[in-house]
């Protein structure tokens, strides 16, 4: 049963990372009352993107991956930890700095799956969607760390009443960011958040010519296979 379990987690571990970070990303859309939201529903929606996260190293293989299995399987514990652990300034910066660091190993092993020798299936799909929510997930969470070192005047017109808001509105800027759309409604103030605002502008096109590059060509592979 275990292993039947761990085999289904396997075989669609990038099917429920997309899941896990649509959730919690964009899961206020279906709350009216915010507050409820941000007090129990993003705490759930943080525990699910751990688990969603660390189950796409369940069908890595290699020495290599063994001890990258070790150095995740803390990371998660400590990030889970820190869920539960007062919010004082220390435990908070620990905590982010961990979430990070998690976040952008999970995003290196999508990367090695992508240009892996690997079929075109729905995996390879779900994978590069999963990188393009990760890198929106990382900006969020590095706009929320400047935040905290800088004070509120890091963005315009972002609501930094509650902390949910301000999660939702930094959301917000980021994906109207990475996907060139650009409203012009929030923008960035001061060197630091400009520079991290143009790297994830070219991150964002980077990743999404790459990644069209590395699906159209394994495409056209399998058919010529066929």
């Amino acid at each position: 049963m275990l292993k039947k379990f761990k085999y289904f987690l396997s075989k669609n571990c990038y099917e429920i990372l997309v899941i896990t970070l649509l959730l919690h990303l964009y899961g206020s859309l279906f709350f009216s009352d915010l507050y409820f939201y941000g007090t129990y529903i993003r705490i759930l929606n943080t525990v699910f993107l751990y688990f969603g996260s660390t189950i796409t190293f369940l069908n890595r293989k290699g020495e290599n991956f063994k001890k990258g299995k070790i150095i995740i399987g803390l990371l998660f514990l400590l990030n889970f930890g820190l869920l539960f652990v007062g919010k004082t300034s220390i435990f908070s910066g620990l905590r982010d700095v961990f979430y990070l660091v998690f976040l952008a190993l999970t995003l290196y092993n999508i990367a090695k799956f992508l240009i892996s020798p690997h079929r075109f299936d729905k995996a390879l799909i779900f994978a590069s969607l999963s990188g393009y929510l990760l890198i929106i997930e990382i900006a969020v969470r590095s706009f929320m760390v400047l935040y905290k070192f800088e004070g509120n005047h890091i963005l315009n017109n972002v609501d930094f009443s509650y902390h949910t808001k301000t999660f939702i509105d930094t959301v917000y800027y980021c994906t109207v960011t990475i996907t060139s759309i650009g409203f012009g409604d929030i923008l960035p103030i001061g060197h630091k958040a400009k520079i991290l605002t143009s790297i994830l502008g070219l991150t964002g096109q980077f990743y999404l010519v790459i990644v069209m590059g590395i699906i159209v060509s394994k495409f056209i592979s399998s058919n010529q296979k066929k």
